[in-house]
């Protein structure tokens, strides 16, 4: 890949359902220890912590991990990335937001997403896997796409789409990854919060309001995302059993 790219994952401490959620323990490391670590296996060059403040700053440093510290009150992990990408003040024609509560995302995920922006037309390239679980359907923490047949993100939401009552074999989760163009990333946090984005608290509807392309690379693994005591609870036996 000789386009340019950088990888910034954005930490905030704050977190109403599992508290200082970037710093827990697993298997010896921190969350966020976890997540660089697989952010730099992709190896697709520079890889950031966007910080919301000193304690998260701390840790990026005590890892080795190069860090920008941004305002703590940014509405969102996207401002947060942005906030990053303009302090650096270097040129980047793909800035992947790679979420802090992915501890077990296999490096591959994250390749394919660069891949997907790189070889396509599109503003945003994010990734999905097929939902195996019949639960997670119906299950509003699992965000679900449907996905046009050249690929590209028709909508975005927390209900189970598209409507079924007999096949549950062709869901979509969403996995919590975007590379954006710059002049997208640009774009994006310029524009207001949009209605379906509050309707649904998903950000990326925001994009699709505004006539942005999302393309959607479906990939096999799955990482999970840290949001409750017993998704670290899973995610901790899962790292234990792979080292």
């Amino acid at each position: 890949m000789s386009q340019k790219i950088i990888t910034i994952i954005p930490v905030r401490l704050a977190s109403t359902r599992l508290p200082n959620k970037p710093l827990v323990d697993i298997c010896g490391k921190s969350m966020i220890h976890r997540v660089y670590e697989q952010a730099q296996k992709a190896d697709l060059g520079d890889v950031v912590i966007a910080c919301d403040g000193f304690e998260i700053a701390a840790e990026a440093k005590k890892i080795g991990a190069k860090f920008v510290i941004t305002d703590p009150n940014l509405p969102s992990g996207t401002d947060r990335i942005y906030a990053a990408f303009k302090a650096l003040k270097q040129d980047f024609d793909v800035i992947i937001n790679l979420q802090g509560d992915l501890p077990n995302i296999d490096p591959k995920v994250i390749q394919a997403a660069a891949r997907a922006a790189l070889r396509t037309d599109c503003d945003i390239a994010t990734v999905a896997s097929k939902i195996k679980n019949a639960a997670e359907v119906t299950n509003p923490n699992i965000v679900k796409i449907a996905i046009a047949q050249s690929g590209r993100a028709l909508y975005f939401s927390r209900s189970a789409i598209p409507h079924s009552k007999e096949n549950f074999d062709e869901y979509f989760h969403h996995i919590g990854i975007y590379a954006y163009k710059k002049s997208a990333l640009e774009k994006f946090v310029n524009l207001a919060p949009s209605k379906l984005e509050k309707r649904e608290s998903l950000e990326q509807l925001r994009a699709l309001e505004n006539d942005m392309k999302i393309f959607v690379e479906v990939v096999d693994a799955h990482p999970l995302s840290v949001d409750t005591s017993e998704d670290l609870e899973l995610v901790t036996k899962l790292i234990a059993q792979n080292e």
